[in-house]
């Protein structure tokens, strides 16, 4: 079913390698009827929506927030197994494969606002993201977890620069993050799709999938990407989510390859996964060991199945 519905507003142990290579998954990407919010008119004094939502199915909500440079149709597969149990709420955020971006900075702050926003108006349920969207997940339970039953993140972390920098800290990464902006300002449209065709191959084993994903990060604006990698960049949430009360579960990929060459074991990715998240008191942290970043598209048989543990629990 298908409805319409208004929206209101490691350390050490970790080869260098492999830091790069966590930098670059969250840097490139970390990726029905539509609802969408209010409408720009100046002359009314109204704002861009900072989203739109597709929402399918019926029973406890379901909030699904896509990663950088993503689709809402990432979760095209998980609607369709939750769907007769839940009311699905799909997001795909401003600026994003082919959504008007929005002037309203910073960012991120300005998504994990509206989008609590919308949660409070639509009821307290499961918010699970990827990526970004997994990012944005914590930081929501961490405002306000009275919102979130339960927090679904797929492969993502709560401090990006300490996986290139170990020591990092918000003000020491400031370099880092100019020299990002710089560096993804500067490429014209052909750098920029081999570079993101690159990265992708990365993170996804299938070629078709490779194609979606790359599709939806070419119809992204630009600037809407550097902004939210910046936030990314320089936001640790490390410490802050102790204050998370509620069950938090973690998928992360197992499967970091670099030249068609496995990189790390599964043991290594679980201790980076447990190094990130030792201050989150209720957790439960699961590998995929044969899938890359998309998890959802890379082992959908291991996603579905642990999803639906994760719900059952």
């Amino acid at each position: 079913m298908q409805r319409r519905i208004p929206v209101t507003p490691l350390r050490t142990i970790f080869p260098v390698e492999l830091l790069k290579y966590m930098l670059f998954l969250w840097m490139l990407i970390a990726i029905p009827l539509i609802v969408s919010g209010q409408t720009q008119d100046p002359s009314k004094n109204q704002k861009k929506p900072a989203f739109t939502v597709e929402v399918y199915g019926s029973g406890a909500p379901v909030y699904m927030i896509p990663g950088l440079a993503s689709s809402g149709d990432v979760w095209q597969g998980t609607v369709e197994r939750l769907k007769d149990r839940y009311e699905c709420h799909v997001f795909t955020l401003a600026g994003f494969a082919g959504k008007e971006p929005i002037s309203r900075t910073p960012y991120l702050k300005t998504m994990r606002k509206e989008l609590m926003d919308y949660i409070d108006a639509h009821g307290s349920g499961i918010v699970m993201g990827h990526s970004l969207g997994g990012f944005l997940s914590l930081w929501i339970a961490i405002a306000n977890d009275s919102l979130v039953e339960k927090s679904i993140i797929v492969d993502s972390y709560p401090f990006l620069a300490a996986l290139r920098q170990p020591g990092a800290t918000e003000e020491t990464v400031q370099f880092s993050r100019e020299r990002m902006i710089q560096q993804m300002t500067q490429m014209d449209s052909v750098q920029f799709r081999r570079q993101q065709k690159n990265t992708l191959s990365t993170m996804i084993s299938d070629e078709q999938n490779i194609q979606k994903a790359l599709k939806w990060s070419m119809m992204s604006d630009r600037a809407t990407i550097v902004n939210a990698m910046g936030g990314l960049m320089q936001t640790d949430l490390r410490d802050e989510i102790s204050k998370i009360q509620t069950p938090t579960y973690i998928m992360v990929a197992g499967n970091i390859s670099m030249n068609g060459q496995r990189l790390y074991s599964t043991k290594q990715v679980q201790q980076l996964a447990q190094e990130q998240y030792k201050n989150l008191s209720e957790k439960t942290i699961s590998v995929a060991e044969d899938a890359k970043h998309f998890i959802m598209m890379d082992d959908p048989q291991w996603f579905y199945q642990t999803l639906e543990q994760y719900l059952d629990e």
